[in-house]
């Protein structure tokens, strides 16, 4: 066998594989027989016809196609391990000589990446700042959370009522491509960072903006649920009303595809009901201590425990965003080469997403494809810059976890397990599905610590310290975990413990789905 090999544009490879006449020959007498035993030829049983009455047959040419296939992956086995090339993906037979006999084929090679000075890259960091009104908010949560109902069947809604709707909504105008793009482009740049994705895909006119079932909002024109003008287009409406109205979405939303769009909304609805949300008290102050398992006697002190918490949470979600802009920062100045199958792969997958969040809407695909007049085509150009963004950025994060390391011991694993299973009140075990769970905290963990050197790298910090910090208030969030699972477990009445089990913490909820994201 003689073999060559070409590195060629896209990241690919070519291998040119000569191989002995005597090879070839003996592959296509072997094809030869295996045709004879599948084909009816006159005078000879199956099996028993000589090459040249196959080939007199069939012809040459079927034997010549015969004996490739059975060459092939043999032949492609053998050079990829002599070739020294490590493939991404499948290769394909690109091309077939016959004289002499040679095979040539081409194949993705695994993505290279050199970071560069990816440990001299810093970034700007504004700290986030959290003032009264996010308190007020938070405060808002608890007492939506500890309302009462006072009555449940109330013929006319007015303000101050809670009332469960089903929503149906559309698009009544088209999408001005070329505007909205603009507006993306304007937005990022007064961001001052480059543009990490591209310009979202816009709805079209006639699909959905809104669809939801037996959705509970309360009649307060300060808290409109989807868009400003909502609520009032409620006031006097009784049970089983469907109204129909048309609002425009506001000019600044911080979508451009949607910014200034008519919209039509169908609300049904389903309850009214009046009810008593509590003033801002001790009483209300007891009850939410309660709730959240600390001892706190007077408003002031309320408000500075949420105020502490939420900017825990604020830094947390904003070192996450900080990591993703010192990742971009280290993908404009490295050096990554992959092939282009990298980004079709990735594509698939975005399209996968696209097709679930379609359907989440309550439209087909098919449906949509239709309104819209895309093509599969279409839709994979329009998502191909952003596949191309999203590999980089992965590629790029393997190397850094190669480059950093993430540090992470079975004691960190340990502790983000037992507080999952204190979260959830789950028994500890060493059953299958309890190591597929430790697997997935353990990549959590590591993206997490990943994402603490990052954030430190930015700021020319100590990445050591960042790890124990992080590590600290993993621990700060195991010490939580448990005190409530020992909250909820002496709760003297079964049915209080349920419901108290059943209660959500709005500051809790927000700070665990800030460290999943994470």
């Amino acid at each position: 066998m003689n073999l060559q090999v070409e590195r060629i544009e896209n990241h690919k490879a070519r291998l040119t594989v000569e191989i002995e006449s005597a090879q070839f020959e003996s592959a296509k007498r072997k094809a030869a027989r295996k045709i004879s035993r599948q084909v009816n030829i006159r005078g000879f049983r199956k099996g028993k016809a000589p090459y040249s009455r196959v080939a007199k047959t069939v012809g040459e040419a079927t034997i010549i196609e015969e004996a490739v296939d059975g060459l092939t992956q043999e032949i492609y086995r053998q050079a990829l391990g002599d070739s020294k090339v490590d493939p991404y993906g499948p290769g394909d037979l690109e091309d077939i000589k016959l004289d002499p006999p040679t095979f040539i084929f081409t194949l993705p090679m695994r993505p290279v990446v050199d970071l560069k000075g990816f440990r001299e890259v810093r970034v700007d960091y504004e700290a986030p700042m959290i003032d009264e009104s996010d308190v007020d908010a938070r405060l808002r949560q608890y007492q939506i959370q500890l309302l009462q109902v006072l009555d449940e069947e109330v013929e006319a809604a007015q303000l101050g009522h809670r009332l469960y709707i089903d929503v149906d909504s559309e698009f009544l105008d088209d999408y001005d491509r070329e505007d909205a793009d603009s507006a993306f482009d304007e937005d990022a740049d007064a961001a001052d960072t480059d543009q990490a994705d591209v310009a979202p895909v816009a709805p079209q006119k006639g699909e959905p903006f809104v669809s939801e079932k037996d959705t509970p909002i309360i009649l307060d024109p300060n808290e409109d649920p989807f868009v400003h003008g909502f609520v009032e287009n409620l006031v006097d409406a009784q049970p089983g009303d469907d109204v129909v109205f048309e609002l425009t979405i506001p000019d600044d939303d911080v979508d451009p595809t949607i910014a200034g769009r008519l919209v039509e909304f169908v609300v049904t609805i389903n309850r009214i009901e009046a009810i008593s949300i509590p003033e801002l008290d001790d009483e209300f102050v007891r009850e939410v201590s309660e709730i959240r398992n600390e001892q706190v006697t007077d408003l002031a002190s309320l408000r500075t425990s949420l105020r502490e918490e939420m900017e825990r949470e604020a830094r947390q979600q904003s070192d996450n965003e900080y990591s993703q802009q010192v990742i971009t920062k280290i993908v404009e100045g490295a050096d990554i080469h992959y092939p282009e199958v990298a980004v079709e792969y990735q594509i698939d997958r975005q399209l996968s997403e696209f097709k679930g969040r379609i359907e989440q809407q309550g439209l087909s695909f098919e449906d949509f494809m239709r309104f819209t007049g895309d093509s599969d085509v279409d839709l994979r150009e329009r998502m191909h810059e952003e596949a191309v963004t999203r590999v980089e950025r992965s590629l790029a994060l393997d190397k850094l976890r190669e480059e950093l390391g993430t540090d992470v011991e079975e004691s960190d694993i340990d502790m983000r397990h037992e507080a999952f299973n204190a979260r959830f009140a789950r028994e500890a075990s060493d059953n299958e599905q309890d190591a597929v769970l430790r697997n997935f905290l353990r990549e959590e963990v590591e993206m997490a610590h990943l994402s603490a050197k990052l954030v430190a790298l930015g700021r020319d910090e100590d990445m050591a310290a960042a790890i124990e910090a992080r590590r600290a208030q993993a621990a700060l969030e195991l010490r939580q975990a448990l005190e409530d699972l020992a909250s909820i477990s002496e709760e003297p009445d079964a049915d209080e413990a349920t419901e108290s089990a059943a209660e959500t913490d709005p500051a809790e909820a927000s700070a665990f789905d800030a460290e999943s994201e994470s």
